[in-house]
């Protein structure tokens, strides 16, 4: 019998009865679940935030400081061959590059996976900041990119040998969603289903999104804002539904399950992500594999993949009239509904379907093993 190989993927893996959710959660399920399982022994180790908003810095401190011991444990004890960490931005940057640092001293193949396109703002905007990360980063086995964006930072920013960089697509394309896009059909409804997932923050852009809603329904729009997610402005976003008297037009669901997102998603008309920052966030690739028209920014690396008034409209961030004239655009023309919808969908397919997606990971995986 043929012992495989182990690898330790430090993700978001919350203890039952705990819900955790967002990008690195989904994608950590979606690798677990996959023939990744099949291929190699899967060790999981949980890094998720423990609330939203997080805590206070000596909380996250010694949480931090407690996973590193942890971590240093699992690696001794299991003795993984290959650890793939995923980060995001900030303080779980510095952790992961400390993660990083253990696995090279203890001679275990590391793999860097940044998902929040802050980090290169981060990076580029702090000497100091720069200088800690690639010290740490540079020890990394391979550096995992989103897109040609990163790959860019990579060299550029951190000094990473580009032979040590490999693009893997987010891989959130599943067939389930992408089935949902093959037959997807966009009618000219008299109401249509505008839809928004994401964090309830500033930097997601619902402030804007909630302000043009408003103004698109006095000028006598028939449409319905389904809101998922939640965070610091979910208060105020009940407030103003009330106070605006958008209790039949606007819901506020929270964080639902994947089942019921895809339900939501199947019946969406239009998709509104007007963030202010972002790597390539899980959400939209969900919506355009579900084939649904989407208004996004320009922010991260989506202009890597979708073109404007091709696949997608893109709209200026951190302006409401923008966005407003945007979504007001696409109510009004069904032709560039049907035109986005089924060219964003082909871009879901060819970019990031879960299989051709974790097929590439497992190449790396096998060729950094050897």
């Amino acid at each position: 019998m043929i012992n495989k190989k182990k690898v330790l993927i430090v993700g978001s893996f919350p203890p039952k009865g705990k819900k955790v959710f967002g990008g690195i959660n989904r994608s950590s399920q979606i690798l677990v679940d996959s023939f990744i399982s099949k291929e190699f022994k899967i060790i999981e180790f949980d890094s998720s935030q423990i609330s939203n908003p997080p805590p206070n810095f000596w909380v996250r401190l010694s949480l931090a400081c407690f996973r590193v011991i942890k971590f240093i444990a699992y690696t001794i004890l299991k003795k993984p061959n290959i650890a793939i960490i995923f980060c995001s931005d900030g303080w779980s940057a510095f952790e992961k590059g400390i993660m990083i640092l253990i696995c090279k001293t203890l001679k275990v193949k590391s793999l860097i996976f940044p998902r929040a396109g802050n980090l290169i703002l981060q990076t580029n905007n702090s000497k100091l900041f720069r200088l800690i990360i690639k010290n740490l980063y540079n020890k990394a086995d391979v550096f995992l990119c989103q897109g040609t964006k990163w790959k860019v930072f990579a060299e550029q920013s951190l000094n990473i040998d580009l032979k040590k960089t490999y693009i893997i697509q987010n891989w959130t394309a599943t067939n389930k969603l992408l089935k949902i896009g093959k037959t997807k059909i966009i009618k000219d409804h008299k109401k249509l289903n505008i839809s928004f997932v994401g964090w309830l923050e500033k930097e997601k852009g619902i402030e804007e999104l909630i302000y043009a809603f408003k103004s698109l329904i006095q000028k006598g729009y028939l449409i319905n804002l389904e809101i998922i997610g939640d965070g610091n402005l979910t208060n105020f976003i009940k407030k103003f539904i009330e106070k605006n008297k958008l209790n039949n037009c606007i819901f506020l669901r929270g964080w639902i399950d994947h089942n019921s997102l895809m339900k939501i998603l199947k019946n969406s008309d239009i998709f509104v992500l007007p963030s202010w920052k972002e790597g390539m966030p899980n959400a939209l690739i969900e919506s355009i594999s579900c084939g649904i028209p989407s208004i996004v920014t320009p922010v991260g690396v989506i202009p890597d993949f979708l073109e404007d008034a091709k696949s997608c409209l893109f709209c200026s961030p951190k302006d409401k009239n923008n966005l407003e004239k945007t979504i007001e655009k696409l109510i009004n023309d069904i032709n560039l509904r049907k035109k986005i919808s089924k060219n964003a969908f082909l871009v879901a397919k060819k970019n990031f379907s879960t299989t051709d997606a974790l097929k590439k990971l497992s190449n790396i995986l096998n060729k950094i093993n050897n």
